[in-house]
């Protein structure tokens, strides 16, 4: 980062400048000349009117008729007054390198400093953190626009500069123009896209409010669920927070509290206000001491404000995201203007991160001692290591049911519940480097939540967390909801529903991949003209008539009695007949043999032994420079094919397991075209082996 915002905008103004002194010098210097070249013409004129005869002599003893010397001092005047005109109009482009480097350089310098100055800010309060990062949201698209357009300006200004001056170079050639021709271009590209990428910032960078989070999950009202209703306005009270307005139950998020909107589905239902989400499966699992710990910890954040800091901070946090996505779609090409300010967009974008993570930190301890409170610090320390052992089981049961599989019937909380008490919880220790997931903060590993609430991890602690519940005992949901059974099949329901809909287009999507290709075979040819062979067979005529008119008419060609010459010449021309048939009969065989056969299977190529099977490719490239490449990457365990014969291009990469088939293109088809094709075969060659295996 600092070579691209400090280094590189100082070495460009370090180049503009040293082009301004050159650029003086030769203004200086080319000036002089051209005052001297003045007061000779004007000596020689006089004397090459009256005695164009008389010799001149100049610097280095030679000398020249007045005539001829006039002549030679006019051209060199006519040269250096290009080299003047050359001279002034070089000349600004080197201010343009300076201040395009000096633009840069303060973009970056004050950027780096803005954000690490916001960050250090940040520390002190969860306000500062906002106020700092907003005003470094609004001063961000500036610095961003003067890194890119400086390194714009000072890239193209500098490739300007240089390549004016080419005639300074004495005698320019064609290949030096063009490479001059080719800067000023990719220049100009350059400042073209930092141009279009500062325009689209005005619109990137603009505040946007983020979307409602998106739950499938059911409202759990205080019909259904007076008891529950009951508890955590209890808690609520307990803590002196605000009680949630709403109460929603889903299946796969965890326990969380926002005042974001939240839409719920399959109903479409938008709400607002204070949400409480919490999970079924362990309202099932777990006890009333865990659950109040985990609830108290969600209701603190109300106390402590921290949903409202969310709601202020996540669209400061979204628009530059959303800001630095867009630069970097720009930045797709390479350019190194677009490319620096990427990396300030990113630096600043890090300060955001740190400073959010240090607060969040502190505000989930925080919560973990108010949830500590309402049940003790042991109860909150085994509902963290519980809640985190109880995720296998449920997402054993929830994939299994997502994927089709009805053994678990149409209650799935009550399934993770019969797999709990039937297998038991996996290793609580594994886990305990965990986070618990949230839609909108982040979490301290859980070792370090339990450690920081007083508990020690002992055998006690984890054989309590991972205690399996009596078959006597009611779980918390049944004695918190009035027909917690119903509540839970209704939510297993549109779990299922959802489940079905989302496998039916899934199929239908593979059944589309597989109809995308040709059930017979594609035979593809290289890209070798047919008229190759004939012109091949041409040539070696001529050559043949030109070999037989040597020794037909060897004084017309030039040879004369000297048989040696013209035993020599037609050896030579003999070898390039023979050469030409053997290019002829190499073209006929490209030209009439396939370079490849595609097989809904397979691929197949008469320069591997072996066929390839497109279900076997996990991964393909085609390359277009001077050739046409096609590498195919094949999965671990799947047979590689041997080559059938030597070729430099064709090859089998054992050690990356990569199959390359190279030629000059292929027949009758772009370079686009044949890469979508591959393509296609290999996703129709998965999408059949995953329907083959769904239907098992």
């Amino acid at each position: 980062m600092t070579f691209w915002l400090i280094v590189l905008p100082l070495l460009l103004a370090a180049l503009g400048v040293w082009q301004l002194e050159r650029s003086g010098q030769a203004r200086q210097s080319v000036g002089a000349a051209s005052e001297d070249m003045a007061r000779t013409i004007a000596e020689l004129r006089p004397i090459a009117a009256k005695t164009p005869n008389a010799m001149i002599r100049f610097e280095g003893g030679r000398s020249y008729p007045a005539s001829m010397a006039l002549a030679m001092v006019e051209r060199a005047a006519g040269k250096n007054d290009l080299l003047q005109t050359v001279s002034a109009v070089r000349h600004p482009f080197a201010y343009v390198t300076i201040a395009g480097g000096i633009l840069a350089f303060s973009g970056g310098a004050v950027g780096i400093l803005a954000s690490n100055l916001a960050g250090r800010r940040a520390r002190r309060s969860r306000d500062q953190l906002v106020r700092s990062f907003m005003r470094l949201r609004l001063l961000l698209p500036f610095l961003l626009a003067a890194v890119m357009l400086g390194l714009g300006f000072a890239g193209l200004g500098a490739t300007l500069f240089e390549t004016i001056s080419l005639p300074f170079w004495g005698d320019v050639s064609g290949d030096a123009i063009k490479l001059g021709l080719a800067g000023i271009i990719l220049a100009g590209i350059g400042l073209y896209c930092a141009v279009t990428a500062v325009r689209g910032l005005r619109r990137v960078f603009a505040l946007a409010e983020p979307g409602p989070i998106v739950e499938r999950a059911r409202i759990a009202t205080q019909q259904d669920a007076p008891a529950l209703w009951s508890f955590v306005r209890h808690l609520a009270s307990r803590m002196q927070a605000g009680a949630p307005d709403t109460i929603v139950i889903g299946l796969t998020s965890g326990f969380y509290v926002t005042e974001s909107r939240v839409r719920l589905l399959p109903g479409d239902q938008l709400i607002e206000g204070r949400t409480l989400h919490m999970p079924a499966p362990f309202l099932e699992l777990l006890d009333t001491a865990e659950i109040a710990a985990i609830v108290g910890h969600e209701l603190a954040h109300f106390v402590g404000e921290d949903t409202r800091y969310s709601q202020r901070f996540v669209p400061i946090y979204s628009s530059l995201k959303r800001s630095l996505g867009a630069l970097y779609q720009a930045d797709l090409n390479g350019d190194f203007g677009i490319g620096a300010g990427l990396r300030l967009g990113y630096h600043a974008l890090s300060r955001f991160d740190t400073a959010v993570a240090h607060w969040s930190r502190i505000r989930e301890f925080e919560a973990d001692r108010h949830g500590s409170l309402a049940s003790g610090p042991d109860a909150a320390a085994s509902a963290l290591i519980r809640s985190h052992a109880t995720d296998s089981n449920v997402e054993f049961i929830l994939e299994s049911a997502f994927r089709g599989d009805r053994q678990f019937g149409t209650n799935l909380v009550e399934a993770v519940a019969a797999l709990t008490a039937e297998r038991g919880f996996q290793n609580p220790a594994e886990h305990l480097e965990d986070r618990q997931p949230h839609p909108t903060d982040s979490h301290p590993p859980t070792i370090q939540r339990i450690q920081a609430l007083g508990v020690p991890v002992d055998e006690k602690l984890l054989a309590h967390a991972t205690r399996r519940r009596s078959s006597e005992a009611t779980s918390f949901g049944a004695r918190a909801f009035a027909d917690w059974g119903a509540f839970c099949r209704d939510l297993s329901s549109d779990f299922l529903v959802n489940a079905d809909k989302a496998q039916a287009e899934y199929r239908q999507e593979l059944q589309t991949a597989v109809a995308g290709v040709a059930d017979g075979e594609i035979v593809l040819f290289e890209n070798i003209r047919p008229i190759a062979a004939p012109a091949m067979m041409l040539i070696a005529v001529l050559l043949g008539a030109f070999i037989a008119c040597t020794y037909l008419f060897p004084i017309q060609m030039g040879f004369g009695d000297d048989g040696t010459k013209r035993a020599i010449v037609a050896a030579l021309l003999g070898a390039g007949i023979v050469l030409c048939l053997a290019l002829f009969v190499f073209v006929r065989h490209r030209v009439s043999h396939p370079f490849m056969v595609l097989t809904p299977e397979t691929l197949r190529s008469h320069w591997l032994a072996q066929p390839v099977r497109w279900d076997a490719v996990v991964g393909y490239q085609v390359h277009v420079a001077h050739r046409l490449a096609l590498q195919l990457f094949l999965a671990d365990g799947a047979p590689l094919p041997e080559r059938a014969r030597f070729s430099f291009y064709n090859k089998v990469n054992r050690k990356r397991r990569m199959v390359e088939l190279d030629a000059l293109g292929i027949r009758g088809m772009k370079a686009d075209a044949f890469s979508d094709m591959v393509g296609r075969y290999i996703a129709a060659a998965h999408a059949r082996q995953a329907l083959a295996a769904d239907k098992k």
